[in-house]
């Protein structure tokens, strides 16, 4: 054979074969979009599926879905028809006019009588307007599926998706005015054979004056990327928004600067949503400009919001870890906030039990059956988990004054608590054991112990006292002085309370 029939042979081969692994690839990428939007659906109460329409083709696929979203507490307003009174079911009469069948009750014996609107005074409500606003949110996408083994030809995978959200001429008229002719929000999805998969999510950058109260506005763009393994395994999330600034006319300004997300997790328990691992916001500075009113002026710089999840020998932590460099407003400065605080020693596996049966539950929030069993599954771990003797933490709140760092540091756990305990809080007290480490500028604490009087006279009154309070709480032993910095050691262990190893009363 010779060589050019063999590259003839390979040609028809690939002609043939490869709109047959288009099409075998695109019914798998169709079973798994399909399954995961019912899944969302299934886990969360608020979201329903409405639509659901999926055209497959050999090389390409259409996904036509609309979600809805309901938020729980919100109600609905209630929209009067139009040319109805204020208070329905009656009609309005005016002062002096006998009253008929259908007339507002007469005023009680002794009392003014308040004429009421006429029906034809009241405003008619807009009937599209109401409509609208009574409506529950509604998302309506569709997802334009190339399928692999190379789809769009940009790149190996089993699908590349551009999702497009379809709104409403009203919306699109509104975002025209930001974006111009630009699309105000691109989303990319490429799924990889294995399972895996990374979604790309980008708006452009802006700059507009605002209709109503004419404020420029200077929005700079996001870009977001999501990588995610085979049954959202892990996750791993990098984001990025240059900033944004508002200028108000008179003179008002507010600038956000550049934020950052990144972040790496890793499910802890399959089939749960609990996950292991650390994620940071950085964000670099925030700050408010008033020239009329100075007082609401402030400046916060480079805040920064972490989070950590970690286990060793089925105990599960998670730290949440606050920060700003330094913080100015109303001519005051302080420097190195922090706070840091978290839950430690939490059993994983109950944990994980109880998080699938809580997901169940909100998947059917009326449903005693699904209620019953997420209780069954408390009173079942509840024993495992009082015994790992969980605890509250306040690793640090702190800030640095021109004083010096005052700070808090302090924990609380139970002890030896049994699940008969819980029910009666006056049981637990024995056998709580907190710890609480107190550092106050000397400064700080006489300005608080007058911060509730309004009168100055009182206020300096209030201090003097505060002032003689910390002297005799220091020559009791219960507050040790260095230099400007008041501090103690606060505990509290079966049942009794002690300040600096002392035993206190208020007697």
């Amino acid at each position: 054979m010779s060589k050019s029939t063999k590259l003839i042979a390979v040609v028809v081969v690939l002609a043939i074969a490869y709109p047959a692994a288009a099409w075998y690839t695109g019914k798998n990428v169709e079973a798994k979009l399909t399954e995961s939007s019912l899944n969302q659906a299934k886990s969360s109460p608020y979201v329903k599926v409405i639509k659901q329409d999926y055209q497959r083709g050999v090389f390409s696929s259409t996904q036509d879905t609309t979600l809805e979203l309901t938020f729980p507490g919100i109600k609905k307003p209630d929209f009067p028809l139009p040319g109805a009174s204020a208070e329905a079911g009656t009609d309005a009469n005016t002062a002096g006019q006998p009253a008929t069948d259908n007339s507002a009750p007469a005023a009680p014996v002794g009392t003014a009588a308040v004429p009421a609107v006429p029906a034809a005074q009241t405003p008619p409500a807009d009937p599209a307007l109401a409509e609208k606003a009574s409506k529950p949110l509604q998302i309506h996408f569709i997802n334009h599926i190339q399928h692999g083994p190379l789809p769009a030809f940009r790149g190996y995978g089993a699908a590349l998706i551009k999702t497009e959200l379809v709104l409403d001429a009203e919306s699109k008229a509104q975002l025209a005015k930001l974006f111009g002719t630009a699309n105000p929000i691109d989303i990319t999805s490429r799924l990889n054979y294995g399972g895996s998969g990374r979604v790309s999510i980008s708006s452009p950058a802006f700059n507009t004056v605002m209709e109503k109260d004419k404020e420029k506005v200077n929005w700079q763009g996001l870009s977001l990327e999501v990588g995610f393994e085979k049954d959202y395994k892990a996750f791993n999330v990098v984001m990025s928004a240059p900033g944004l600034t508002v200028d108000g006319l008179e003179g008002q300004s507010f600038k956000l600067g550049a934020v950052s997300l990144k972040g790496e997790v890793t499910q802890a328990y399959p089939g749960t949503r609990l996950y292991l691992g650390k994620t940071e916001t950085t964000v670099a500075n925030i700050s408010y400009t008033d020239k009329v009113e100075a007082k609401k002026s402030f400046t916060l710089d480079q805040f920064k919001l972490g989070t950590e999840a970690t286990m060793k020998d089925e105990l599960m932590d998670f730290v949440a870890r606050i920060g700003a460099a330094k913080l100015s407003f109303d001519n005051q400065e302080f420097t190195d906030f922090h706070y840091d605080y978290g839950v430690k020693r939490i059993h994983g596996p109950s944990l994980a039990k109880i998080s699938v049966a809580y997901t169940d539950v909100m998947s059917a929030p009326g449903d005693p059956e699904k209620r019953a069993a997420l209780k069954a599954i408390w009173d079942e771990v509840a024993t495992i988990v009082l015994q790992k003797e969980p605890e509250l933490v306040l690793e640090r709140l702190s800030v640095m004054t021109v004083d010096g760092e005052a700070k808090l540091a302090g924990s609380a756990k139970l002890v030896g608590a049994t699940v008969a305990d819980t029910a009666n809080p006056m049981l637990l007290l024995p056998k709580l054991q907190s710890n609480l480490d107190v550092t106050l500028t000397e400064a700080l604490v006489v300005k608080l112990g007058g911060a509730s009087q309004k009168d100055p006279e009182a206020q300096k009154a209030a201090q003097a006292a505060m002032a003689q309070q910390i002297q005799a709480f220091e020559g009791q032993g219960f507050i040790t002085r260095s230099g400007k910095l008041l501090s103690s050691k606060i505990e509290w262990k079966q049942g009794a309370l002690t300040i600096n190893g002392k035993p206190f009363s208020k007697q």
